[in-house]
This record gives structure tokens, C-alpha cells and sequence, in this order.
């Protein structure tokens, strides 16, 4: 099975409208009008790059690396079901939600509330209707290819299972139908896709981690009592399974190629190939997935400022908490910077007092973000959280989230992390300036 995407995803749900009534009316023709069905949709999810990872009756779960691939995807499947020749009778109209978000992969699942919040969006559409989350629609705002596509805000809605309503837009196509009843009810039966995303993360992922699957981490350390200190504290939770040990870097790099895991806790200081270079080596595969997060009792900057170059997701002191351990596993997971407090600050001044010594050319894509994405990945760069960005723009954190994921996807960045390296090392956030100067359009003709 390919790579599934990882950090930024975009997940679709489709489900077929009435397809009870449907099997009533044609009895012992459903099954081919079915298998019609699954061709025509299967071709148009691969022929955008999507990645097929469930399906439960008429239902498909997809997710996209990019947004606008899900959306053609999206559009292919209408095209192609519309100009079907389908039998008497077999009038077959297929609903879609979309909706990107932060997953984690588990084994060759998805774990996430992005999943759920994709098939509840889907089970409020109409057959032929295609509808998006916010955060979608707002990744697709500065896309140049989209033609005479069209979004209409539907406003915010009520999803089961979701205390807050979410904003959903419809798609609009000249070739697509635009008027459609009132969404549906959250309070009604749930759907298909609703089904097939609780059956895909509770059922599936629950029977994973009892086969010893879940969150999957390799522990490397050169001390035999530090790796069965963080076995005995993450094998407790429930969601998290340690798949292996190592002593060394020579011998990780080894195991992450055999094991495969989620996420490496790499200690700094080590005999053979010290983790630092471990990491640089691993990351530097582009087949490697996993993330490391590098452990030391050493809390000085020059560790700091190495593991990160070397492309690590994070940072912990091996006496931190075991609540803070396993929150920051998670939050790597799930595509969040990872420092402990005490060190946070000092990063971005470790890399002030001591720049490369040919600071990289501020990478083309900087071109492509809007003046507003340039002030939020200044204060990533800055170390502000969402909550902190969110207070200095005066915008809502919910705002702050969707501008974070849009950066790190027209960067091509893993996570916040490698966007404080890029922003650094590249000249673009320099010491003494202010927010207001820093990625200010005109700045040395930057945006």
C-alpha cells in the first residue's frame, strides 16, 4: 500500500443517497448499478492522487495531500455519475464532505477528530451536493486553477457529535446543480459516512491497539534503565505501543527502517553516531515518515539548535513529566511543534547568536503566501502559540489554525518547528526586528 499523506491532510467521505430505497426498486439489479458505482468513483479518486483507506457499502473514505486534488476528485465523481447511462429506475446521486485537518496516522489508519469532522460534513449533504469545511475553502482561495469554481457560504451548522457549529461551504460548478433542500439534520439517522468513519477510528483503531498497534514509538538510548523507564510509561497508555529499542544511532536508524514507527525518542548523546546525526540521516530519507523527538538531561542551546537543523519535531528533557512525554507524543503526532517550556525562547535565540555561516536564499515559495501568512509565520518563528497569535492579530485561534495550515502546505513544511528553522535561517525573521517589519511585503522584496 502507498505512503499515506501525513501532517495537513484532506479527507473525503461520499455515500450514496437513498440507496435503501434504491435496492428496493431494483432488486436484483443493485448489485451491478453498485459495482457501476465503485468503478466510476474509484477511478476518479486515483486519478487525482487520492488515497483510498476504507469503505463500508456504498460509502468511500479518501484522504489528499492537497486540498484541490480532493475538490477535482470531487467534481470527477459528480461529472461521472451525472453522465452515467444508469438503467430504469437507478437514478444514483452520490453526496461528499471534505474537510482538511491534523491526523495521525496509525499502522495504515488515520486517528483523528479531522476524520470524523469530514464524514459529519458529508452526512449533512444531498445527493449530488459537495460541501467543505472552512478550513478547506480557505486553502482553496489563492489556488490559480480552479477555473470557474465558486464556493457559496452555507453559514455555520450544527454536527452531531461537535459542541461548536462549523462553517460549511458548497462547491459551485457551471455543470453542477446549485439548489439544494436545507442541510440535513444532525439529529437524524446517521449515514453512511458517518458510519464508516466511527467503524474506521473507534472500531479499527481500538482493535489495533489491542493487536499492539496505535501510536507507534521507537525508544533510543544508550542507557539500558532510561529506555524501560519510558516503555513502562507509555506502554500504559492506551493509544501508544513501544515497537522497539535501540542503544545507538547506527542501530535506530536500523530499526525505524524495519519498525517503521510514528515517532522516535532520540537521545543526543550517544557512542557510535550520536542522535543528532542519526536524525539527520534518518530525515533525510524521503522515505522516512517517522518524527523524532530528541531527549537529553542537558538542557543547552548548541543541542537545541543541531536537533532541529537535523530536522527533529521536538525537544524534551528526559526528567519532564510522564504527563508531559505523552502529551508531546501526541502533539507531535499530530503535527504540533514539540519544546520544553524551559527552552522554548532560547531556540529562536540560539539561532539569533549563531546563524549559519551562509544563510540559505529565502526559498520561492515565500512568493506564494498572502501578507497575512507572512505575520503569522513571523510569530511562529517568534514563538508565539495559536492562542498567543491569535491574541496579537486579534483574530479568533480557530483563524490562526487555518493560516498555520496553509503556510506549512505552500512551504512544503512538516511542522511549526522546521518553519522556526526556515524563517531563520533563511534571513526571513532577524533579531531587533518588530513584528511589523518582519516578512513586511517590500521587505527586501520578500512578498
Amino acid at each position: 500500500m502507498p505512503e499515506l499523506p501525513t501532517g495537513t491532510v484532506t479527507f473525503l467521505f461520499s455515500d450514496v443517497e437513498g440507496s435503501t430505497e434504491l435496492l428496493r426498486r431494483l432488486r436484483d439489479r443493485y448489485a451491478d448499478v453498485m459495482a457501476d458505482h465503485e468503478r466510476l468513483l474509484r477511478s476518479a479518486f486515483q486519478g487525482a492522487g487520492g488515497h483510498e483507506i476504507n469503505t463500508q457499502g456504498d460509502s468511500f473514505f479518501i484522504a489528499f495531500r492537497k486540498p484541490k486534488d480532493a475538490v477535482g476528485a470531487a467534481l470527477d465523481v459528480q461529472r461521472a455519475v451525472a453522465g452515467h447511462r444508469w438503467p430504469d429506475q437507478a437514478e444514483l446521486r452520490v453526496r461528499i464532505g471534505i474537510h482538511t485537518g491534523e491526523a495521525t496516522v496509525a499502522g495504515d489508519q488515520y486517528v483523528g477528530l479531522a476524520v470524523h469532522r469530514a464524514a459529519r460534513i458529508c452526512a449533512a449533504a444531498h445527493g449530488g451536493q459537495v460541501l467543505l469545511s472552512q478550513t478547506t475553502q480557505a486553502l482553496l482561495e489563492d489556488e490559480e486553477e480552479l477555473d470557474d469554481l465558486d464556493f457559496s457560504d452555507l453559514g455555520p451548522r450544527s454536527l452531531k457529535d461537535f459542541d461548536r457549529p462549523v462553517r460549511i461551504y458548497q462547491l459551485l460548478a457551471p455543470d453542477l446543480a446549485a439548489e439544494f433542500p436545507e442541510l440535513r439534520s444532525p439529529e437524524g439517522r446517521a449515514r453512511g459516512s458517518a458510519h464508516l468513519a466511527d467503524r474506521h477510528e473507534v472500531a479499527d483503531v481500538e482493535d489495533a491497539g489491542a493487536a499492539g498497534e496505535g501510536i507507534r514509538v521507537l525508544i533510543v538510548d544508550d542507557q539500558e534503565l532510561v529506555r524501560t523507564g519510558f516503555r513502562m510509561i507509555l506502554d500504559a497508555e492506551e493509544d501508544m505501543h513501544v515497537v522497539g529499542e535501540a542503544a545507538n544511532g547506527k542501530e535506530a536508524m536500523t530499526e525505524t527502517a524495519r519498525l517503521r514507527p510514528d515517532v522516535v525518542l532520540m537521545d543526543v548523546r550517544m557512542p557510535e553516531l550520536d542522535g543528532i546525526e542519526a536524525t539527520r540521516r534518518l530525515l533525510a530519507n524521503d522515505g522516512t515518515e517517522s518524527k523524532v523527538v530528541m531527549l537529553t538531561t542537558f538542557d543547552m542551546d548548541e543541542y537545541v539548535y543541531e536537533a532541529l537543523r537535523a530536522g527533529a519535531s521536538g525537544f524534551l528533557l528526559k526528567d519532564a513529566p510522564p504527563e508531559q512525554l505523552v502529551a508531546g507524543i501526541r502533539a507531535v503526532c499530530s503535527g504540533d511543534a514539540l519544546l520544553a517550556p524551559s527552552v522554548t525562547r532560547r531556540v529562536i535565540e540560539e539561532f539569533v547568536r549563531r546563524p549559519p555561516e551562509s544563510a540559505r536564499a529565502a526559498p520561492p515559495e515565500i512568493e506564494e503566501l498572502t501578507p497575512r501568512e507572512c505575520e503569522v509565520l513571523a510569530l511562529i518563528a517568534r514563538g508565539l502559540s495559536n492562542a498567543e497569535i491569535a491574541q496579537s492579530l486579534v483574530v479568533s485561534e480557530t483563524t490562526v489554525k487555518t493560516h498555520v495550515a496553509r503556510v506549512l502546505m505552500k512551504m512544503g513544511l512538516r511542522d511549526r518547528v522546521q518553519a522556526v528553522v526556515m524563517a531563520y535561517e533563511s534571513g526571513l525573521v532577524q533579531a531587533g526586528q518588530t513584528p511589523a517589519e518582519e516578512l513586511s511585503p517590500g521587505a527586501d522584496g520578500l512578498v
